[in-house]
């Protein structure tokens, strides 16, 4: 990571001041750890559980703050069991832990609300002159705008699409080097916002797509007892042993989310050629299908990097989506989890009945009624989150000539065996 971490690290702090900072690591007495590859679902399934309040969260993953306290891993993802705690990281957490809310009541919240935007800000653009009393200005004056002009009552936050499009708009014109193209965004809104030039990443702390800052009720101690706190990031499929402990007063369980290899390496694939996921800056890749088509191809590695990724800079595309995909669970199943659970993805998207069972299930397992807070959300249609391009069935199947034999690799196929899918593509959704 290029960025000077531990300056970002303390502008972070400066803009957080005042906030609220609960060390979550000592305070936590039960952490569900959602252990998925990427483009597994993963993005999708958090974002339906975040509607339960019978649960607690982080904003988004927790990459960039392991990052801030380089806890993120060295030469690859993986962090050992007994790498050090670094003072600070507990406390860092509790700023982002929490559930979503769509309230701002009175200045005070207002402010809060700013100066997460501000921290956050310095995550996705180290580079920028972020002035935490600037931004509070342009918090405020675009929710007074949307008052005004959009008849939002006072004290609700009533769509974040349509506020980011406002404050992006002071900030393109403030910033050269800004690019709402780098967000989980709306692109018809973006493209409204200046010239559509291509995103180049810089040296973000935070993985674009970049999160959109969200008004947040900050979790209690009270809380933190009493309630499981949502863990969702890929990597942390490497970072088992080292979760357990941060999280030194908890009981940790593995939520396994899983997806058939044609869904989650075609989804990898997109990824991979998509203007986002930008992960790691390295030299001399050679990626065949990557590297020599997409800009930037040539240095920047794209979601995560397992051990032993390295031996992978030469191969082409399709194959390093396909070890990725089983590198993240040959990891879950090689962790000596005393919980763990398997979902699958195909289960939570799947008709009403599956979903019932499927969440009724989780319900049981987690202890919470999970399946009846969610039925709404389930039955109304599933979020979009970090998407490509627009969620369809079998997506993947456009690509059946290079995933059919792909699939029937050793790798693969083992791997698909273990998870309990069927071995043929007729059988995967």
């Amino acid at each position: 990571m290029a960025a000077d971490v531990a300056s970002v690290r303390e502008r972070v702090a400066a803009l957080r001041a005042g906030l609220p900072a609960l060390d979550v690591a000592q305070a936590a007495r039960e952490v569900v750890v959602i252990a998925s590859s990427s483009r597994g679902g993963s993005s999708i399934f958090a974002e339906v559980l975040r509607r339960s309040r019978s649960l607690l969260h982080f904003r988004a993953e927790v990459n960039p703050q392991l990052r801030l306290f380089g806890c993120a891993g060295d030469a690859d993802d993986s962090v050992p069991a007994d790498h050090p705690i670094p003072a600070g990281l507990g406390a860092a957490l509790g700023a982002d832990c929490g559930q979503p809310t769509d309230r701002l009541d009175g200045p005070a919240a207002v402010e809060a609300f700013a100066a997460e935007i501000a921290a956050r800000l310095c995550l996705q653009w180290p580079e920028l002159p972020v002035v935490g009393a600037q931004i509070a200005d342009d918090v405020r004056a675009v929710l007074a705008e949307l008052v005004t002009t959009a008849g939002w009552a006072p004290g609700h936050f009533a769509d974040a699409q349509v506020f980011y499009a406002h404050l992006f708009a002071r900030w393109r014109a403030r910033w050269p080097a800004f690019h709402p193209g780098a967000y989980d965004f709306d692109r018809r809104l973006a493209a409204d916002l200046g010239p559509d030039t291509p995103f180049v990443p810089g040296s973000p702390v935070e993985e674009p797509p970049f999160v959109l800052t969200l008004p947040w009720h900050h979790a209690t101690a009270e809380e933190l007892a009493t309630r499981p706190l949502v863990v969702k990031t890929p990597g942390n499929v490497y970072r088992l042993g080292f979760l357990r402990r941060l999280f030194p007063n908890a009981r940790i369980r593995v939520l396994h989310l899983t997806r058939n290899a044609a869904a989650s390496i075609n989804g990898l694939y997109d990824g991979w050629r998509f203007p986002g996921f930008h992960s790691h800056r390295v030299e001399g890749l050679r990626i065949g299908g990557y590297s020599d088509v997409v800009p930037g191809g040539d240095h920047w590695w794209k979601f995560d990097r397992p051990p032993g990724w390295a031996d992978w800079t030469d191969a082409s595309l399709e194959e390093v989506c396909a070890y990725q995909w089983s590198s993240a669970h040959r990891a879950v199943l090689a962790d000596n989890a005393a919980d763990r659970f398997q979902l699958r993805f195909e289960d939570v998207i799947g008709p009403n009945a599956r979903q019932a069972e499927a969440m009724g299930a989780l319900s049981d397992w987690l202890g919470v009624p999970v399946h009846d807070e969610l039925e709404h959300t389930l039955t109304a249609g599933l979020p979009v989150v970090m998407a490509t391009e627009q969620p369809r069935h079998r997506r993947w199947f456009r690509r059946i000539d290079m995933l059919g034999p792909l699939c029937a690799t050793p790798r693969v196929a083992e791997m698909l065996q273990a998870l309990g899918y069927p071995d043929h593509p007729d059988h995967w959704e």
